[in-house]
């Protein structure tokens, strides 16, 4: 199940997904060549976590007795997994508060507010 992720999980996912599939010892390099400069081994536990949480998937290569990483959720697959979980949690919790807070800080003239409104006549249609 997909959570949260954290800021370098968000560093590596990007790696990921521009070369599609890397060894970790690949992701450290890109990581570098960024000038973020990250342990090997604290990039593989980031692999790992990422592994566990069903973003990437992992496969040893038995050749060059390495795990290779791909990952299996898109950049927008997992935002909109995590937007979908984050407001689900709030509204199951804090309801009548998220409600409220999302009607006062979205104005009518808010770009936002005409995607929302036109995503839930979309939604209507497909009811």
């Amino acid at each position: 199940m997909v959570g949260n992720i954290g800021e370098l999980e968000e560093k590596v996912l990007e790696v990921l997904w521009k070369m599609k599939t890397a060894s970790a010892r690949q992701v450290c390099s890109a990581l570098e060549a960024t000038d973020d400069r990250r342990a090997y081994s604290t990039v593989r536990t980031i692999l790992g976590r990422l592994a566990k949480k069903r973003i990437v998937s992992q496969r040893m290569d038995r050749d060059l007795k390495v795990y290779i990483y791909s990952p299996i959720l898109s950049k927008a697959q997992l935002e909109e997994n995590i937007v979908r979980r984050t407001l689900r949690g709030l509204l199951d919790r804090f309801e009548n508060t998220t409600i409220s807070y999302l009607a006062e800080n979205l104005s009518d003239g808010d770009e936002s507010v005409r995607r929302i409104k036109r995503q839930l006549r979309e939604m209507k249609k497909d009811v």
